[in-house]
């Protein structure tokens, strides 16, 4: 049985870790269904055998080992090629999960940060976009500006977001 501060800090890994994961298991496997019921897989696997989780060893490492399993059994159950061979590939791609998920995460509280600085008819075309979906003649009715320049301001929106994001990136990164 895990005590209260093993499963607070099992569920904080795991919120961590699942979009990481998520990403990897949808790699390779394209129905989003069968994806999250692997997702999910996952997850009770990392439930049942978390006391066995060595805490000296990054999570996400631990979590992408245990994704790479239940893919490779989901694939060798689905293949109808019995002959093709998914563990290197699996395990190639596992291994650059880990590799760049610190990046990752640093790129995305970077990008948080960056939008957060974003002001005025730049913060709502971002908005209009990004959170609404909306396509660039919709923003443009919406504001009463034109679609071409609707395009330009994401355009320069974009980039200096790009600008900023590698900005605090390097700032963070050890020398």
């Amino acid at each position: 049985m895990q005590n209260s501060d093993s499963i607070q800090r099992m569920t904080i890994e795991w919120t961590r870790a699942q979009p990481s994961v998520g990403r990897f298991i949808r790699g390779f496997v394209r129905d989003r269904a069968v994806a999250e019921d692997l997702l999910q897989e996952v997850a009770l696997i990392i439930v049942e055998r978390f006391e066995a989780y060595d805490a000296d060893r990054p999570f996400i490492a631990w979590a992408l080992g245990i994704a790479r399993n239940v893919v490779l059994k989901h694939l060798r159950s689905t293949c109808r090629d019995g002959k093709v061979e998914f563990s290197d590939a699996v395990v190639q791609v596992a291994e650059a999960f880990e590799r760049l998920e610190p990046q990752s995460e640093m790129m995305k509280d970077a990008l948080a940060n960056c939008v957060s600085n974003v002001r005025g008819r730049s913060k709502k075309v971002l908005a209009l976009r990004y959170t609404e979906g909306l396509e660039l003649t919709q923003i443009s009715k919406r504001l009463g500006m034109t679609a071409s320049n609707v395009g330009v301001l994401l355009h320069r929106v974009r980039a200096s977001l790009r600008d900023c994001i590698e900005r605090r990136v390097s700032m963070e990164e050890p020398s």
